[in-house]
């Protein structure tokens, strides 16, 4: 009961952190969205009934216990994002045996995400072909039956609050043959869709970089940039499983990627040696992001907090359920988003038994 308590008290305290404005600034009406890094809710085939696995672990502990200690922030805004690289299905049927890892949950394992307020995931990535097409539909089928937004490709999902309208996209340059041409539609569609009055903002999901790279490539800062250049108001990347930095191009951020979250494609935390540091697995990074709107509907702004989390509280295994950490433990995670990041980071903000980083307000322009 104390634990809970301590956690609303932190709620009540972050948000009316986060609905302060900047001198200057005036919003009428603001949106607050949560992205957490990639997800696998799923086991490779071969090793499921393993005592380690994902889903035995989930079949112990319960549906909650993922998200159980990140769920209290996930509460507190108006959509959690993730990026779901896997499939969730009851069938094996056309799994691709020609890839070296293939991830699938079965259905119900979509309870774990409507359960723990997590409202929408991202599909564009290089796993959620891991069983052909009909793992990819029932992936689909299974989200919206269990009230879970879900966008990919040329299928976008639109967020409606108080009139404002946010659209977002997912798009995968990693391994999809369809890249070449949904790059060229999605800018496109990003400026008819600001230029119709059909969305209010556009964020972006881009599934790209180099795995476990503590930096990002030209390739992200490129493509990323010309989704900003055709109106996109942020864009979040996934897929290098690492912490990376962050950047700001025409007063819209860049997150090039978030790292692990729930992650039960591995039971073991992976490291890699870079100079004198480790790039980590266990590091991960929770993004909170306010976007600041006139009573118009005219986008004014957004304030953009790094929270930082570690992907297990068991390293060098993986027990599936991330934590947010603070103190020296934030230390390395924030260390791996500076060493990607071209302007020095603010200073971290204790808040109960987790820090945060506030980047500074970034007005419309």
């Amino acid at each position: 009961m104390k634990q809970r308590l301590a956690q609303l008290l932190s709620v009540l305290f972050l948000v009316s952190v986060f609905s302060g404005l900047p001198a200057g600034a005036s919003a009428d009406r603001s949106v607050i969205l949560t992205f957490a890094g990639d997800c696998t809710l799923g086991s490779e085939e071969a090793k499921r009934a393993g005592g380690s696995s994902f889903d035995s672990v989930v079949g112990r502990e319960g549906f909650s216990y993922p998200f159980e200690k990140v769920r209290f922030l996930f509460e507190a805004d108006d959509l959690t994002i993730v990026n779901l690289e896997g499939v969730l299905s009851d069938s094996a049927s056309g799994e691709n045996t020609n890839k070296t890892y293939r991830f699938r949950g079965p259905a119900e394992f979509a309870e774990i995400l409507s359960g723990s307020s997590v409202e929408a995931a991202g599909l564009a990535n290089n796993h959620t072909g891991d069983y052909g097409t009909r793992g990819l539909e029932d992936t689909q089928r299974i989200l919206s039956e269990n009230g879970i937004a879900w966008f990919r490709a040329r299928t976008s999902y639109i967020l409606e609050k108080e009139g404002i309208r946010i659209a977002f996209y997912a798009v995968n340059s990693f391994q999809d043959p369809t890249f070449q041409n949904d790059l060229p539609w999605l800018r496109a569609e990003i400026r008819r869709v600001k230029q119709d009055g059909e969305a209010d903002a556009v964020v972006v999901l881009f599934h790209s970089g180099s795995e476990y790279d503590a930096c990002h490539t030209v390739t992200q800062e490129k493509i990323g940039k010309s989704f900003i250049d055709n109106g996109a108001d942020l864009v979040v990347m996934h897929h290098p499983h690492v912490v990376q930095g962050a950047a700001v191009h025409e007063n819209r951020t860049m997150l090039y990627s978030l790292g692990n979250f729930v992650f039960g494609g591995n039971s073991e935390i992976r490291t890699k040696p870079y100079h004198t540091w480790e790039v980590s697995s266990l590091y991960s990074l929770i993004a909170r992001v306010r976007l600041d709107f006139s009573d118009e509907g005219t986008y004014l702004g957004q304030a953009v907090e790094l929270i930082p989390a570690y992907t297990s509280s068991d390293n060098p295994h993986n027990n599936y359920q991330p934590v947010p950490v603070s103190g020296d433990d934030a230390a390395p995670v924030i260390h791996a988003v500076q060493y990607d990041t071209a302007f020095p980071l603010p200073e971290l903000t204790e808040e109960d038994g987790y820090s945060i980083i506030h980047l500074p307000y970034l007005n419309a322009g």
